[in-house]
Formats: structure tokens, C-alpha cells, sequence
């Protein structure tokens, strides 16, 4: 650089002609003007000249233009911009074809420059005119000859003439320019000005976009260009080496549309001073259509007068065919699209939104809400105001209009844009979407309530109700069956939308077919099994089939000649009944195992589309999983069931004077429960009955539950109190946690034990509910007790409550699954007892009241709990109580003497002819001798009784006869029931025992078919079978004992012990047994197997009832 701002760096003075001359013929690819600028910078370096200029020819003959420039400023540089007249270097050595020298310049040329200032150059710097030091120097020119004719001068200024070699150099490198210029470039009349072409990077830039310059000088009316913009010339139909380069050439090819719009650009730029910009249509030879956009200045003299016009040219084409396409596409549109100026009126609409808001007309110039009211409503207005608060960002809201044409309504998204003062409403139209959306909210809502359904569903019927109920609707499907193929025939298991007639048809259709595969299997020796002629149509067995329209569908045969194939005659069956012309037939496979199938239809042909299939194939599989699910269940609730009904009592035992009625119900929907009861016949004619809940469900619970009922069975034969039973079924539960992996196993637990013989009822309760008592003419009332904690918690002793029960008193025991969410409130219960005694009163004492009882359970069974879903199990155990007759009941207090074996023998033979029992006295007399016999020698006695009237001791006449009964009433107690604590479990017979002396008790009972020997004395130390040698003495009489009666046993009382022994009533010749008066000898169990779990009524709990040795010592 020189000081100028152009290009031409200075390169080193001492460098040689030759290396110079040979870097600018290296010069390769270089256009015109970046070689006359190459080679102007080599002759000022080489010459030591000032600056250089390099000039063509001009079209004007003798006129010269600078083409380039180099260490100059401006001013000097447009001081020889046009080269004309005799004089001047450059003009010589054209003239003459050699090198010339000068010192004369130019006269006349004034500086030239744009109207933005007199003294700004093109890059904005300040500038002068030429200095007067420059003005001294002369000028060397040589002649750029190409073919012997100049086309133009390269010149240096220098302060001195040069040199000859130096002038010969100058020769030199204007001949190599010469050569280069036909290869860079094809000479042409027009070239770019100098103060045009663009420098360095920039340069480079514009020539790669293709950005050609343009200089229109108003004083000639030339068009000077550039190569670039040559080829524009050629896009409006002129050819670059023929034009003649006038304005009003170039102006005749812009298209008459756009030829008023440009002369207007013009006239407005150069009024203005603004820069000129405009785009327009020029047409080449063909008359088709190019777009260029001409931007560019006007440049005044000093004097403010404009010499030229200067600018940038380029094609777009491409870009207002892409803006045309882009205005077809945004007025074709399907979305409505408006513009808005600032007032809120329409600019331009597309026609979309002409049709939503009707004409053309009616819409430009107008508010979007007033050719469509509902988008004022929706708030329109407010979203052009959000979306001018914040330009270029979206503004959006949601609208439901109706359309003017007869698609009705619609719902839009609604996006508005502010840009350059206008406002873009774009309405997308998202009605299918939200039809979409809500499909398929409705699609997972309805599958939401089929999983649901499902998730509930225990067994198969729960799971088909839920296939029926729900699979339609989901698929819009009009009518479903479903076929069970598990078993050796199909079974139709549910269905819906088609008629009863069409059903029965297609059972009976299923089981012949499958009768004929079956036969054709046998005969063939294939499989025999239905199933695999189920889905045999196709090759795909367990894959969902889906047939679109019945018109289409043809039976599959298996062989030509062979009938279709099951479900070919199924579907046919349905198109032809039904009209059906659609089907997705769905198998409901698990692993490899086929449990059914299940056949959707529609009533019109249908489409499946991937989603149908994607989403009936899915259902499938969630049908198939539940149903599978539910045969497991199914199975193992069976199992557990069968488990429960091994564990549970099935028909009640015969008691004694006691009738037992109970009903077991399960819960809805729950596994096993752990309710249980008994009722276990103990000596004496007494019985205990005992009822339970193990707290929770499942296998596990109902385990533990056989096992503590089992416990009960085991300690109620040792014939302990009520409370010792409790406390031992307590350590049973507590050990019994760890066996079943629970930390705590909770079980309530009630033992009510009854003797007929007085009407005492011992009670005990560990965490469970009271019972309900109902006297004879009485009403049903919650009996008052105390309650002690559930069995496995226990720490303290249970408190035992003692009554006395009248003949012919109602309990009801129950577990808390009866009470429902009022549990432990019974309250309910006993309204409801009390409603069915008053339409029903209770028997009677002595009457029958099996029938009664099992009403009674019937009753509150079916009303209670009156929850809607029961969900615990629940038992009610129905008692009645009796008493044994007087008459069949004897008891006499003997003397502590050894006679009194003998008088023993006398007393009982003369009861047993009474009642008629002669042919046991032999037996029985031997039995009594031996006990009586073994108590005086061995025990205590007893001591009598306060009363003479109630015992003779000396006589031994019976005692008993006449004893004194203590009722309900008698009490003052609610219910006339009396309660008292910490009595023994005998209080008829025995008393208190005397260390040695008193008396001995005998009692014999008359009972069911059987006599029962007792013999009291008052020491607890428990007989034993022994075994004695041949020679031994003694030790031989329980052994006599045991093989004469058929069981014996020992239980304890409070003050001493009681031996018995039982002898069965021999049968009477007619085949009959003598029974006792009153007695209700049906079974305990109700109708439909509600009670579970069957035992014998023999009572094997008793003690005594195995004649082992081993056993009788257990039993004492």
C-alpha cells in the first residue's frame, strides 16, 4: 500500500526485473482487473515511480478509462479516471505504440463524488484534492499491444524521466500483460470502472455469490459492468458482445409490468439522496421470466450535480420463485391464515380463512370477529395484544368455530406473530386431532376399566363378565363370544350381541364339529383333542385373525373335498344368522396352553388398522393372562377349599341334651378365612363348644386354623376347666408363629362348656365376642363377660364366668365376619334375632328345635353383615339347650368303708331294673364294686352334704331327687341369666374331701343309649392301669375296668376327681334302642353343606375311648 488505501503493496526495490517479470507470469486464473493491478504494482516498484495507473480503451475513440490504480489516492486516481486529448503520456503512447513521457496532466477533471459528502472516498475516509507536489511529477506510459493494437496503457508517475533500461522495463511488462489479458479475459469495449472492483476478500466474496456491479453514467447514458454481470445481461436477452450498453437498451428488457415501479425507484432515489433498490422482471430471448434486484447510489460532482449512478446487481430468480410457490402454498393453504394491520383489520386472508369467514369481500378490511363472532369470544382481540407486547414471539390460544361450508364445526389453534407492524393469524385446524385425543382418552379410560375389571376378577366367570362388559365398547365392536377350550368339548362361557337362538345354534354347531374331529382323529390316528381344529384355518394357531369383510371370506377347507374347519363354520354361522361382516377372532393362549377363544364382530366391514391390531392383539394377551390367572386361582382356591373343609366339622356331633346348628359362609372375593368351630361331646353327658377367628386370610390362616381346632379336640379330652383349656390352646398359637413365617399369629377364641345334668354353662373368652342368649319367652340380649385377650397375646390367666342356663335357652355364637363394618357392635344382630322370634317363636322346653335353628341361622346368614361386599368370612353356631331327666339320673353318698362296695352293688342293681337295663347290671355292678373298691383304698373321702334331705348316707337312698334348682330368674340378672365366678365344673354330686373319712359318691346316668358309672372321692391323685406279674396281688382292677365298659376315664372336679366308665346300651331284639324322651337325635349340619368339616358323633374326645393302656394313663 502507498499511502492511498489501494492495493499495490511496495515490493523490495533491489528485487530483479526478471524475478518481477516472472511473478506476474505466474499469474494464473487472474481476471483483467487483478492483472493490470498485479502488474501496475511490479512497474512502481521496479521504476521507484510515485504510483502507477493502468487504462483501457474506451468505446469512444481516443478515450482511455482507468481500469486500475495503485499507490495513488483517490484524487489522483479520479484525476486520470477518462484519459482524453493530444498531450497526455497515456494518450501518446497509444497514438505512437510506444513508451512516452510526460509531464503534462490532465486539465478539467473535477472530483467526483456520491451526494452522503464532497470529500468521502469509497470507504468512508477523508480525502483531498490533488496536492500541487504531485501535480510536478510526470508520467510514464507504455502501450498494451495485443495483435499490434493497443487496448490500453500502463503508466508510473515519477518525479524524473526514467531511465531507458527502467523504461524498457516498463515495456516489458505491459507486452506480458498483454498476453495474459486474452487468457484472464476477452477484451471488451465496456470495462469495470476502477473505483468498482471490489478489493481482496470481498472481492472474492461477491464473485462467489454471484454479486455483479453496474456504473450508469448520466452524462453518456453507459452502462459500464462487470464479468458477473454479464451473465445478467444475458438472463434479459442481450448479448454482452454486441449490446451497445446503453441505459435505454438495458431498460427496453425489463417487463412492462415492473418498467413504471423501476423509472419510480429512480426518480424517488435521486430526489431523496436514498439508495436505490428494486426488484423487477427482465425476459431473455425465449420471453421467459427473470427476476434480478439492482441495488445502488447516485454520485454528484462537486457542485452537487450527479454524474453517475453506481451499484450491486444480482439474480433472484430462484428466491421470487420459491416466494411465489410459498404464496401459492400459503393461499392454498387447508389453515386459515389472515394479516393485520394495526387496526385489527384484515390485510389479506388466504382462502381458507375467506371460507371461514366468507367472501373475499367480506373479510378484507374487516376484523377476523366480525366475519366470525365466536373468535371474539374466544378472546381473539386479547391475543393480537399479547402478540404485539412481544414481537416475533407466538402468541396462542384455542378456538371452536363453525365452518360456512357443510363441514360444520371445527377447532382451532390459533398462532399469532407480530412482524414489521403487521400481525400473522395462523388457525390450525385441530379438529381430527382432538377427535384423535378424545378417542383416545376414551380408548384409555374404557381400557383402564377393563384392567380394572380384570385386576377384581377372581375366577372365570368374573374374568368373562369383565370380557363381555368391557371389550365391545372398547373396540366398538356390536356382539363377542367367548368359547372355554380347556376342556375335552368347547364351552360356551359368555356373549353378547347376538340372539339366545344364534347361541344354543353355535354350542351345538361347536360340539358336533368336535364329535367329528374327534372321530376323524381316532380313525386316523392324529390328535383327538378339539383344540387343534380350532384355529387350524390359516397355519397360525395362536395368532389373532382379523377378516375386514364376510364378502371376502371363503370356508376354509382342510383338504379339497373336506368340510371347513371349525372356526370357518363358527364365523360363517355368524354371517350368515347374524349378519355379521366383520370379525378379529382372538385365542387366548398362555405359554402353549389354549384356555379359550374369543370372537369379536361387527356389523359392517372395518378396516383393521396396525393400531386394531396393535390394540386387539394387547387384549388378547391381557384376556388370556387374566384368564389363565383365574384358573390358578381357581385351582388353588379349590385346593385350599378342600383343605378348609378337612380342617372344619362337617355334620355336628350328637350331644347330650344340646342341639347345635351352624352355618359357614365365606367372604366376597377374599381368600380362606380362619373362622372355625366345634362342638366336642365330654363325659357326663357334658359338651364344649368352642368357636374361633384367626385374625386375616389366606392358606396360611386357614392352616393355623386347623391346627388350634385340632389343639381344642386333643386338651378338651384330658377334661381340664374351661380355663386351663385356654391357657393351653394360648401356648399352642404362641408356638405356632414361627411355623407359619408370621411374627404373631392373632386367634379369638370362646369355649362355652355345658352340663345338661344341672344346666351349668361354664364361659371363657379370649378376645372374642359375647355370646346372644334367648330364654324361654325372653328377649335376645348380649350376654355380659368378661373378656380377656386374643390367644398369642395372653399373659394372664382366663376368667371364667359360670351360669345357669333353663331348659330350652338359645345361644348364639358368632364370629365378628356376621357384624360386618359394625363389628364388635352386635347390636344389629340382636334386632334381627328379635325380629325373626317375634314372627317365629322359639320350641318349646323339650320340643325339637333342629328345624328352628336352622331357620334362625338362614335368617341372619342372609341378612348380615347388610354391607355391600362381605368382606370377612363369618359363622354363627346356634345352640339350644336341654336337661337330662330327672328320672334317668340317680346319686347316692356311701360310707368311706369297704361295705360300702357291697351296698354299691345293691343300690345300681335295682336303677338298672327301672330303667330297664337288667342285662347290664352284671357288668356294671362288677365296674362299681372295683372303683368303690380302689377309692377306699386308695383316696379320700368327700364329706357329706349339708342337707340330710339331699343325701342318705347311712341308707343310701338316691340323692339328688329333690335338689333344689337355681333359674335365671331367681339371679335378678338381665335376662334372668345368673352369673357367678370361680364355682367347679360339678356341682351336683360331689363336696369337699376329708383327709381319709366322709363318703364316696356314686352317680349313675342314663343317657342317649348308654349308662354312665361316676364315682366321686376327694383326692386328685390320678388311677393308673398297672401291669402285673402272675403272682402279684393287687393291680388288676382298672385293667378289669377297662376291658368290661367301652371307655373309662378320670376327670378332675374342684375338691377331688371323679372315675367313670360308660357302657353302650345293648340293642333290643326288635333292632331298636331305647331312647330318651324329648331327645332331637338329627344332625347338627344345615342344607347346601354350610357347615364344614365332618367328625363323628360318637365323640372319640372322651376319655377312655381307646382301650389302650397307654392312652387311659393320659386320659387319668
Amino acid at each position: 500500500m502507498n499511502g492511498s488505501g489501494h492495493d499495490g503493496g511496495i515490493g523490495p526495490a533491489g528485487a530483479s526485473d526478471a524475478l518481477r517479470l516472472a511473478v506476474l507470469d505466474a499469474a494464473e486464473g487472474l481476471g483483467e482487473a487483478d492483472v493490470l493491478r498485479l502488474a501496475v504494482q511490479q512497474c512502481v516498484a521496479a521504476l521507484g515511480g510515485i504510483g502507477g495507473l493502468a487504462h483501457l480503451a474506451g468505446r469512444e475513440h481516443g478515450s482511455l478509462r482507468l481500469a486500475a490504480a495503485g499507490g495513488v489516492p483517490d484524487p489522483v486516481a479520479r484525476a486520470w479516471e477518462r484519459v482524453e486529448g493530444p498531450g497526455l503520456a497515456p494518450v501518446r503512447a497509444v497514438e505512437r505504440r510506444r513508451v512516452q513521457w510526460s509531464p503534462r496532466w490532465p486539465d478539467g477533471q473535477a472530483d467526483r463524488t456520491p451526494r452522503g459528502g464532497a470529500n468521502t472516498d469509497r470507504g468512508g475516509r477523508g480525502s483531498s484534492r490533488v496536492p500541487d507536489a504531485l501535480r510536478a511529477c510526470g508520467v510514464l506510459s507504455a502501450p498494451i499491444l495485443v495483435d499490434g493494437t493497443p487496448i490500453g496503457v500502463l503508466s508510473v508517475l515519477a518525479e524524473h524521466e526514467p531511465a531507458p533500461d527502467r523504461q524498457q522495463f516498463l515495456v516489458d511488462v505491459a507486452a506480458l500483460a498483454a498476453a495474459r489479458l486474452p487468457v484472464a479475459r476477452r477484451w471488451r469495449s465496456g470495462t469495470t470502472p476502477w473505483w468498482q472492483l471490489p478489493q481482496g476478500v470481498r472481492g472474492q466474496v461477491m464473485h462467489q455469490i454471484s454479486v455483479g456491479t453496474w456504473t450508469w453514467d448520466l452524462d453518456t447514458g453507459l452502462l459500464d459492468i462487470d464479468e458477473v454481470t454479464e451473465g445478467l445481461v444475458e438472463l434479459a436477452g442481450l448479448d454482452p458482445d454486441t449490446w451497445d450498453h446503453r441505459i435505454e437498451s438495458w431498460m427496453e428488457r425489463i417487463h412492462p409490468e415492473d418498467r413504471p415501479g423501476v423509472d419510480r425507484a429512480i426518480d424517488e432515489s435521486l430526489a431523496s439522496g436514498q439508495p436505490y433498490a428494486v426488484e423487477y422482471r427482465v425476459l431473455d430471448e425465449s420471453g421467459r421470466v427473470n427476476w434480478l434486484e439492482l441495488r445502488g447510489a447516485f454520485e454528484h460532482d462537486e457542485n452537487g450535480r450527479p454524474v453517475r449512478m453506481v451499484g450491486t446487481a444480482w439474480n433472484v430468480t430462484t428466491r421470487r420463485s420459491q416466494l411465489e410457490w410459498l404464496a401459492g402454498l400459503l393461499e392454498l393453504n387447508p389453515d386459515p391464515i389472515h394479516v393485520v394491520g394495526a387496526d385489527n383489520r384484515v390485510q389479506w386472508a388466504n382462502q381458507a380463512a375467506r371460507e371461514l369467514g366468507g367472501a373475499a369481500k367480506d373479510i378484507v378490511g374487516r376484523t377476523p370477529w366480525d366475519a366470525e363472532p365466536l373468535l371474539r369470544d374466544h378472546g381473539l382481540p386479547e391475543l393480537l395484544d399479547r402478540a404485539r407486547a412481544a414481537p416475533g414471539s407466538a402468541a396462542t390460544t384455542e378456538v371452536a368455530v363453525n365452518r360456512r361450508t357443510s363441514r360444520g364445526s371445527a377447532s382451532f389453534l390459533v398462532k399469532a406473530v407480530e412482524i414489521g407492524g403487521f400481525v400473522s393469524i395462523t388457525m390450525s385446524d385441530t379438529t381430527e386431532q382432538r377427535r384423535a385425543e378424545h378417542a383416545a382418552a376414551e380408548r384409555g379410560r374404557r381400557v383402564a376399566d377393563l384392567n380394572a375389571a380384570l385386576v377384581r376378577a377372581l375366577n372365570t366367570e368374573d374374568v368373562v363378565t369383565a370380557i363381555v362388559q368391557h371389550v365391545p365398547p372398547l373396540v366398538d365392536a356390536d356382539g363377542l363370544v367367548v368359547h372355554d377350550l380347556s376342556g375335552e368339548s368347547p364351552r360356551l362361557v359368555g356373549d353378547t350381541g347376538f340372539s339366545a337362538a344364534l347361541v344354543d345354534d353355535l354350542h351345538e354347531l361347536r360340539l358336533r364339529l368336535t364329535a367329528e374331529y374327534r372321530e376323524e382323529g381316532t380313525a386316523t390316528g392324529g390328535p383327538t383333542s378339539p383344540v387343534n381344529a380350532v384355529y387350524a384355518a390359516g397355519g397360525r394357531p395362536n395368532r389373532p385373525r382379523f377378516l375386514p369383510d364376510s364378502r371376502l371370506f371363503e370356508p376354509v377347507a382342510a383338504a379339497p373335498g373336506a368340510r371347513p374347519d371349525m372356526l370357518s363354520s363358527l364365523l360363517g354361522r355368524l354371517a350368515e344368522v347374524e349378519g355379521v361382516r366383520a370379525w378379529a377372532v382372538l385365542p387366548l393362549v398362555v405359554g402353549d396352553y389354549r384356555l379359550g377363544s374369543c370372537v369379536i364382530g361387527w356389523n359392517a366391514p372395518r378396516t383393521f388398522t396396525e393400531d386394531d391390531k396393535t390394540l386387539l392383539g394387547t387384549v388378547g394377551v391381557i384376556l388370556a393372562q387374566a384368564l389363565g390367572n383365574a384358573r390358578l386361582y381357581e385351582s388353588a382356591r379349590h385346593r385350599a377349599e378342600r383343605l378348609q373343609q378337612e380342617l372344619l366339622p362337617g355334620n355336628l356331633p350328637v350331644t347330650t341334651a344340646l342341639r347345635a346348628v351352624a352355618r359357614y359362609r365365606t367372604a366376597d372375593g377374599q381368600e380362606l378365612g380362619g373362622d372355625w368351630y366345634d362342638t366336642i361331646p365330654l363325659s357326663g353327658g357334658r359338651t364344649l363348644v368352642v368357636i374361633g377367628d384367626v385374625m386375616g386370610h389366606g392358606l396360611e390362616q386357614a392352616i393355623a386354623m386347623g391346627i388350634i381346632r385340632h389343639a381344642v379336640l386333643t386338651v378338651a379330652a384330658l377334661d381340664l376347666p374351661v380355663d386351663e383349656i385356654v391357657a393351653r390352646l394360648n401356648d399352642v398359637v404362641v408356638r405356632l408363629a414361627p411355623r407359619i413365617d408370621d411374627p404373631v399369629v392373632c386367634a379369638t377364641c370362646l369355649l362355652a362348656l355345658y352340663d345338661p345334668t344341672t344346666g351349668a354353662c361354664s364361659i371363657a373368652s379370649a378376645g372374642h365376642a359375647a355370646p346372644i342368649a334367648l330364654e324361654p319367652g325372653g328377649t335376645p340380649h348380649r350376654l355380659t363377660i368378661p373378656t380377656g385377650p386374643p390367644l398369642g397375646m395372653a399373659q394372664l390367666p382366663a376368667q371364667i364366668t359360670e351360669a345357669t342356663l333353663a331348659e330350652g335357652t338359645v345361644l348364639l355364637l358368632y364370629t365378628d365376619g356376621l357384624l360386618g363394618s359394625h363389628a364388635p357392635d352386635s347390636d344389629e344382630l340382636t334386632e334381627v334375632v328379635a325380629q325373626f322370634t317375634g314372627t317365629r317363636p322359639a320350641p318349646a322346653a323339650g320340643e325339637p328345635a333342629g328345624r328352628w335353628l336352622t331357620a334362625l341361622c338362614e335368617t341372619v346368614t342372609g341378612q348380615l353383615p347388610p354391607d355391600p361386599r362381605r368382606q370377612d368370612d363369618a359363622v354363627l353356631l346356634a345352640l339350644s339347650t336341654g336337661r337330662v331327666p330327672a328320672d334317668r339320673m340317680a346319686s347316692w353318698d356311701l360310707p368311706w368303708a369297704p361295705e360300702s362296695a357291697g351296698r354299691a352293688r345293691e343300690l345300681a342293681s335295682e336303677q338298672l331294673a327301672a330303667w330297664g337295663l337288667a342285662d347290664l347290671a352284671e357288668v356294671a355292678t362288677l365296674i362299681i364294686s372295683e372303683l368303690i373298691g380302689n377309692t377306699v383304698r386308695h383316696a379320700v373321702g368327700l364329706v357329706p352334704e349339708p342337707s340330710p334331705a339331699d343325701s342318705e348316707v347311712e341308707s343310701g337312698a338316691p340323692a339328688g331327687d329333690d335338689e333344689a334348682e337355681v333359674g335365671l330368674g331367681d339371679l335378678g340378672l338381665e335376662g334372668g341369666l345368673g352369673l357367678h365366678l370361680g364355682l367347679g365344673l360339678d356341682q351336683g354330686p360331689e363336696a369337699n374331701g376329708t383327709g381319709g373319712e366322709g363318703v364316696v359318691r356314686l352317680r349313675l346316668l342314663h343317657i342317649e343309649q348308654s349308662l354312665v358309672c361316676e364315682v366321686y372321692d376327694g383326692s386328685q391323685a390320678t388311677p393308673r392301669v398297672r401291669h402285673p406279674l402272675l403272682d402279684d396281688e393287687f393291680g388288676r382292677g382298672l385293667q378289669l375296668v377297662a376291658m368290661m365298659s367301652g371307655r373309662w376315664g378320670t376327670r378332675y372336679t374342684e375338691n377331688g376327681k371323679c372315675i367313670w366308665a360308660r357302657l353302650e346300651e345293648p340293642h333290643r331284639p326288635d333292632g331298636g334302642t331305647a331312647t330318651m324322651p324329648g331327645a332331637d337325635r338329627s344332625s347338627g349340619s344345615g342344607p347346601d353343606g354350610d357347615t364344614a368339616c365332618a367328625r363323628d358323633a360318637a365323640g372319640d374326645a372322651s376319655p377312655g375311648g381307646d382301650r389302650r393302656p397307654a392312652v387311659r394313663r393320659a386320659a387319668g
